[in-house]
């Protein structure tokens, strides 16, 4: 429902300069990339968005992907923005990065038909069919890493494990900002307008996962 784009493999790591070797790489959906570079484009001004995706990935901003990148090119670029705005600020921006890839996605790839069933049904079953569609879709946003739902009486969990966006990274507060972003986006809009998505615990900060909490569904 959400991606259409069958799975591909990248061999080697990203960027112009580096060195690329045989290790096949997980590839994920290209909009982490394209809209974290609108979002500083817009906040910042060009100059310093090109720099900043120069620098990460090797991309220029007249030639951003279009199809499937491998995962670490992602993560490279949420690294550079973060050390070079700050957790405060990076945090916001990832945000509002996800928000947009939520608007893409529903003027995109969800199919007008389902989204007007989501918006029908009440929000519970509404919620299901959003989820069944992303756990069928994970492949283009978990990478190497899973992601599962899983259901409780007064909320709905978001789980990833190995989690693409900040493996590896060690950090004072959670950082995958641009999942809770497009999740919360794409459920306040579909389902319920007074949902929350919030990240309550995090790899980059030592958790064992990277967890989302969903509330404010009837």
């Amino acid at each position: 429902m959400l991606i259409v784009e069958p799975p591909t493999v990248l061999v080697g790591f990203p960027g112009r300069s580096s060195t690329r070797t045989a290790v096949p790489a997980a590839r994920i959906g290209p909009n982490t990339i394209i809209q974290l570079a609108h979002v500083l484009r817009d906040r910042f001004g060009e100059g310093v968005a090109a720099t900043l995706l120069f620098e990460s990935t090797g991309y220029a901003m007249g030639a951003l992907p279009q199809s499937m990148v491998d995962e670490r090119e992602a993560q490279a670029f949420v690294r550079t923005v973060m050390r070079a705005v700050g957790a405060t600020q990076g945090s916001r921006i990832l945000h509002e990065a996800g928000h947009r890839t939520a608007d893409y996605l529903m003027g995109h790839r969800i199919p007008r038909p389902a989204q007007w069933l989501m918006k029908a049904l009440p929000q519970r079953a509404g919620l299901n069919i959003l989820l069944r569609a992303m756990q069928a879709n994970a492949w283009t946003f978990a990478g190497s890493g899973s992601f599962s739902v899983h259901h409780l009486p007064k909320r709905v969990d978001l789980t990833f494990h190995d989690c693409a966006m900040c493996r590896d990274m060690h950090t004072s507060q959670p950082v995958c900002d641009f999942y809770a972003g497009t999740f919360e986006h794409l459920i306040r809009t579909l389902v319920a307008p007074r949902a929350e998505v919030r990240e309550v615990e995090c790899q980059s900060t030592g958790g064992h996962c990277c967890r989302f909490e969903v509330t404010g569904i009837h």
